[in-house]
């Protein structure tokens, strides 16, 4: 049976908009939040289910996306980038994976549970990466502007001493 996307879209919309009062978020955020939420589970479970990726590049893909969406809705509303992107990656976090490999290892399954835990931290890493890439995207082209208006100051204050 195939994934209702929209059904997704919908329950990681409410998740993510829940977590953004959990962790007190601007309410005019929420809906904006919600959605880069949605969006990044949908793509996380597209890359995953329908074209068959590991879990490591879909979370990487799925992040990728929701941070560059974190930045871009930062930028248009004049808010910090983490009012949207902290509540916007809860969907994609791999708790259920860690509860399994601790829950496999208690039960003495130490094979699969060290496999699962890995598999978890392999996830979480994607995570981390992907917000570190477009975290990083975003400030070059900001130190790029700065350095281009940095320069154009210098400029004007040799022309203006001449």
């Amino acid at each position: 049976m195939g994934i209702n996307y929209w059904e997704a879209f919908l329950f990681s919309f409410l998740a993510t908009a829940a977590f953004g009062v959990l962790f007190q978020a601007p309410r005019k955020s929420l809906h904006v939040s919600g959605l880069i939420g949605a969006v990044g589970w949908v793509v996380y479970v597209y890359i995953r289910k329908d074209l068959n990726y590991d879990s490591f590049y879909a979370m990487f893909a799925a992040t990728v996306v929701l941070s560059l969406l974190s930045e871009l809705a930062a930028r248009v509303f004049k808010q910090p980038v983490t009012i949207f992107v902290i509540p916007g990656i809860i969907p994609i976090v791999p708790g259920l994976g860690m509860y399994r490999g601790m829950a496999a290892i208690i039960e003495n399954n130490y094979d699969t549970g060290v496999n699962i835990l890995i598999t978890t931290v392999m996830d979480a890493s994607a995570i981390a990466l992907g917000m570190m890439l477009m975290t990083s995207v975003f400030r070059v082209f900001k130190m790029s502007k700065d350095h281009k208006r940095l320069l154009l100051l210098l400029r004007k204050e040799k022309e203006n001493h001449r």
